[in-house]
């Protein structure tokens, strides 16, 4: 179809065109997925597909023929550096979270296995994806840390999901906050992450000193603080990117949603690895 039939779409608010059906448009919605140009990609294929499988347009084996394929795509390409395959990684990451889960939390789509396996594939691709461009000029948003936060974030929010999982998820996002990278984290991927980490502590299943060690973990624990271990500098990006999520964890962790014996016994923590960072902090 050309472009102008999907933004005709957006305009009637998702309405499907008469002669047309939801699952006719599926192979070119998930195609688009991967579209280089990042109006057909962002604004069309992703946000019609996500809404429509939100909406139940879209059969229960429907919804998990497509779970099935958005976690064969999160493979294609992974690892071979940077190229466009990683819009089709990153975008089908986002379906995954604004689409399949939040459906499956209100309708209970997806049979256990498979929710099971959205969450192991997921917690995988954030440990695997390397090309890590936030806003590319002419491509627009490969975002895929952010994208995979928002996807954690709503693997937290579902009620399948109890303390051994919030526990991986939050060992999943301290790895690649301290991993090392070429790619600095200017594209709020520090906040996404750390949002993504709120929303694990918002749930309350974990005990509090599970994580506050997971804190101090981020701060080096009892070994060298980070500051003198991570060489600070403009090409030391390990250090700014941790250093830029523990600070926002430390402002998020004030949000009146959070449990008050939750902040109180992790805000020491968190400050306690901000310091390890920046030892002239306050």
């Amino acid at each position: 179809m050309e472009k102008a039939f999907w933004i005709g779409i957006k305009e009637r608010e998702g309405a499907i065109p008469e002669g047309y059906t939801a699952a006719g448009l599926l192979p070119e919605l998930m195609e688009g997925l991967g579209s280089p140009d990042p109006e057909l990609r962002d604004h069309l294929c992703f946000e019609i597909l996500a809404s429509w499988i939100y909406a139940g347009r879209y059969s229960p084996d429907e919804v998990r023929q497509i779970t099935e394929r958005l976690l064969v795509n999160l493979r294609v390409g992974i690892g071979a550096g940077e190229n466009d395959q990683l819009f089709l990684r990153s975008f089908s990451i986002l379906v995954l979270a604004y689409g399949i889960l939040p459906h499956d939390r209100e309708k209970g789509a997806l049979p256990a296995d498979l929710r099971q396996r959205l969450f192991e594939e997921g917690i995988q691709y954030l440990a695997d994806e390397q090309d890590l461009r936030g806003y590319t000029a002419d491509r627009g948003w490969g975002h895929a840390v952010a994208h995979t936060a928002d996807l954690l974030a709503a693997l937290a929010r579902h009620p399948a999901a109890g303390a051994e999982e919030l526990e991986r998820i939050l060992q999943a996002i301290g790895a690649k906050v301290l991993a090392q990278t070429e790619y600095p984290f200017v594209d709020n991927e520090d906040g996404r992450l750390a949002r993504a980490a709120m929303v694990v502590l918002r749930r309350d299943l974990l005990p509090l000193e599970r994580v506050v060690a997971w804190v101090e973990s981020l701060g080096g624990g009892e070994g060298e603080p980070r500051h003198k271990s991570y060489v600070v500098g403009r090409d030391n990006v390990r250090y700014h990117n941790a250093r830029g999520f523990i600070m926002a964890l430390h402002v998020l962790l004030s949000h009146p949603e959070m449990p008050a014996a939750t902040r109180e016994r992790v805000q020491p923590a968190v400050y306690q690895a901000l310091k390890s960072f920046t030892p002239w902090w306050m």
